[in-house]
């Protein structure tokens, strides 16, 4: 499968299948989404290949309080 951000800079290519799949429903993830919930699919580092630009690694608050790190786009 690939993928990339909505202005292209970053593009990527996840092989094989991932090793989870998760819909998270808590209002932490509504807002960040802005939807009803964030699908999440978990893969293992070397199953990702970067097509384009890598993305940018932020350290986010979250609401256990333990903090998250996500990946995003850094233009876009």
């Amino acid at each position: 499968m690939e993928g990339g951000c909505a202005c292209g800079h970053v593009r990527y290519r996840l092989n094989g299948r991932p090793l989870i799949v998760h819909a998270c429903h808590c209002t932490w993830c509504q807002r960040e989404t802005g939807t009803v919930h964030a699908l999440n699919a978990m893969y293992e580092f070397d199953r990702v290949e970067h097509l384009k630009a890598e993305p940018e690694i932020v350290d986010t608050p979250s609401a256990s309080g333990k903090g998250q790190r996500i990946a995003r786009c850094p233009v876009c």
